[in-house]
């Protein structure tokens, strides 16, 4: 399963978020939220802010959460 991120258009902390994931090659999937139906679900789901980062199906949180979390 690995890592998956929510992102959406225009959204430089899920930029960054890749970008991280990226320099310490790892390998994950997206899924891009270009509709409003699934930001619309995004939101049903209780999140709020994008990205919202998981690995393992269990949430990291946003980049500032996943930044901390390949630090330990």
């Amino acid at each position: 399963m690995g890592y998956h991120i929510l992102t959406k258009d225009g959204c430089s902390y899920c930029t960054h978020a890749k970008a991280l994931l990226d320099r310490h090659e790892i390998v994950y999937t997206v899924d891009h939220h270009d509709t409003v139906e699934k930001i619309e679900a995004f939101k049903a789901a209780g999140h709020r802010t994008f990205p919202r980062v998981f690995h393992e199906g269990v949430l990291v949180g946003g980049y500032d959460d996943l930044k901390e979390y390949l630090e330990v």
